[in-house]
Order: structure tokens, then sequence, then C-alpha cells
């Protein structure tokens, strides 16, 4: 058993960063207050869901994936990745608050009671609700992650074994119900398939490896741990792959379907010169999955700093394959008493657009507040 001690990072500074980001919600938040949701958000009653709503997937997502690769040394022992195994735990909690923080704008307007809107919405018991169940998987979640990171600090591995196991299924399980929240919407023929919920679960785990291996760069260790950074480059790599391929089949398979249908109609804004082309040809595609390829092959999987920017780009990609699957699956719809398709529209106001990089300022205040207050310094691993 060896002790690898990484160089301390400015913390504080990272801490005075994320407030900064985190006020620019600040004016989004007045927006809402001075003038309701209806008027300050780019949504409506075509295209209820927007940035919001892709930035709570996005971020949960990173939480899902934080766990899964935590899980793979606290439950299943595997000893390559136990490295940074605290900030890994820290990175799921943090990613799920900054989520919460933005769930929270979405849903209802700041006038109303919360507590109440929630204790009115449990009392009611919707089993049959998947997002009763979504929502429910992560209130119990979020205090399993405040657990697992006290038995961590704490040095209590048996204990630290079980809230990690817990919080291995239940982040699996949450995140994929709130993948079936978009699939089981049979209105929505680009959600409503198998291959929605298994990439939304894919990519978390990939987008976990990715987090990691920013970690192990930001924290001066990425150089030395040459195992480490192998090992998470290749789960990366191996989740790019199969994420590659499950979009390419998919865009075979539409692009000989039957372009009269819904699903047929609703591909044409992702190929050829559709509304969301550049999105899917350039940043989901090059930005998100061919240069983070690159970048791993290039560094063979040894390199810290190319696989670090990897895991970068792979993040941007995944936010925006987010943006393309909720909004594509939105943008279409066909009136009963009409044989053509009517394509709606979606713009991201400056409202939404600051409190989502406002959340993304919560979460890195959690995370550099946990990391200024708490010992992560040092972590055991095995030689």
């Amino acid at each position: 058993m060896s002790v690898v001690k990484a160089q301390k990072k400015p913390s504080g500074v990272w801490l005075f960063l994320s407030f900064l980001v985190a006020a620019v919600s600040i004016y989004g938040i007045m927006q809402v207050f001075t003038h309701g949701q209806e008027e300050s958000y780019g949504i409506s009653r075509e295209v209820p869901w927007g940035i919001l709503i892709i930035g709570y997937s996005f971020l949960v997502g990173i939480s899902a994936g934080a766990a899964i690769i935590g899980s793979l040394a606290h439950v299943f022992k595997v000893s390559v990745f136990h490295v940074m195994s605290k900030r890994v735990a820290l990175v799921s909690l943090a990613s799920l608050v900054g989520a919460f923080f933005l769930i929270f704008w979405e849903l209802a307007g700041p006038f109303e009671l919360q507590s109440l809107r929630l204790l009115k919405y449990y009392s009611q018991l919707e089993f049959t609700s998947p997002i009763w169940w979504m929502a429910t998987l992560y209130v119990l979640e979020l205090p399993l992650l405040a657990l697992e990171i006290y038995f961590l600090l704490s040095k209590k591995p048996n204990a630290s074994f079980f809230a990690a196991l817990v919080g291995f299924f239940m982040g699996i399980i949450a995140y994929s119900t709130l993948a079936f929240v978009f699939a089981s919407n049979a209105t929505r023929p680009l959600w409503n398939t198998t291959s929605f919920s298994l990439t939304f679960l894919i990519s978390a785990t990939a987008a976990g490896a990715a987090v990691v291996l920013l970690i192990l760069f930001m924290s001066g260790k990425g150089g030395k741990l040459k195992k480490e950074t192998d090992a998470l480059s290749k789960t990366l790599f191996l989740g790019l792959c199969v994420i590659f391929f499950i979009n390419a089949w998919n865009i075979l398979m539409y692009t000989y379907s039957n372009v009269d249908t819904e699903l047929g109609a609703t591909m044409k804004l992702f190929i050829g010169n559709g509304i969301l082309s550049n999105n899917f040809y350039y940043m989901e595609l090059i930005v998100g999955i061919f240069l983070p390829l690159l970048f791993l092959l290039v560094g063979k999987f040894h390199s810290s700093f190319l696989s670090a920017l990897a895991g970068l780009f792979m993040l941007i990609g995944m936010f925006f394959h987010r943006y393309d699957n909720i909004i594509g699956g939105q943008l279409l719809s066909r009136p009963s008493t009409q044989m053509d398709f009517v394509q709606h529209t979606y713009h991201v106001s400056t409202t939404e657009l600051s409190l989502f990089i406002g959340g993304l300022g919560v979460a890195g205040i959690v995370y550099f507040l946990g990391e200024k207050l708490f010992n992560l310094e040092e972590e055991e691993m095995h030689a």
C-alpha cells in the first residue's frame, strides 16, 4: 500500500471564480422575480423543455458517471480506479447540487412555496409516474452521496463500501429513470426508443472517466499515475466508440426509413441543412467524439494533458448531444387535421442562459468548498 500526495492547488482561487460564475444567475433570478417565467424563458407550449432541463440532465449525468467510476474502486475493488476517490465522490455530490439548482428554477416560479408543493406532490404517491420516481430517487441519492463522502473522510472502508454500493445502484437507476421520462413519451418518436436510455448510461460512464482525467491533470497527479491515466483513458475511449456506433446505426436506420413519418422528418433536423445539423456535425461528432478519440490515440492513453483535453471535449459534446436530442424531440408536430409537419423554434433566452451558467457555478462552489475544507490530498492506492 502506498500513499501519493498531490500538489496543493489554490482551491481558494477556484472557489472565488465559482462564486463569480454562480453570480451570473442573479440576472436570471431577478428577471424571473420581475417578469415571471413565461416572459423570461424561451420555452413555449410547443417546446416546454429548454436549456434548464438540458443542463439538469447534463449535470446529473456527470454525477451518475462519477458515481459509477467511484464504485469501481469502493465496491468492485478495482485498485486502478481508487485514485482520487474522495474527489470523485465530491464531484458526484457537487454535480447533483448544481442540477437541483437548475431544476428548482425550471419547475416553478419563486413566488410559490416549494416545500408545500413538494409535500402535496409526495402525498399523492404517483407510483405510475416516471417523473415521480426520478425525483424520489434523486432526493434519496443526495444524502447517500454525502454519507459516502463522510465515510471516506472518516476512513471507514466498510461503511463507505455499503454507501458506495447503494449510491452505485441509485445513480444508475435514477439516471436511467430520467432517460425513461423522455423515452416513455410515445408522442416523441426521437425519444421513444431503447437506445435513448442506453446512450444516457454509456455517455454517463464516459463522462465519469472524463471528469476524473480532468481532476488528475488539474491536481498535478496525471504525470505520475500513468497506469491510472491509461485505464481511465481506455474507459473513455471505449465509451466514445460505443456512442459513435449507436449514433451511426441510428442515422442509417432513420435515413432508410420512411421520411413521411414524424421520426424520419425529425432526423432531417440533424442531417443535411437541418436546423440542428451544425450542432450535430461539428459539436457532437467532431468536438465530442472524433477529436477526443484523436487525442487519446495520439497520447497512446498515457498523456495526462491529451487525455484531460479529450475529457473536456467529450463533456462539451455530451452537452450538445443532450441539447440536440431534447430540443430536437420537441421541434416537430403534425396537427391531426393536417398532413404536413409543423416546425417549431426554440431560442435560449438570456435569463435561461444566466441560470444555466449559475448552476455550473453552484456545482463548482460545492466542489471547491469541499476541497478547501476537507483533506482530499492523500489517496491510498495499491502499489
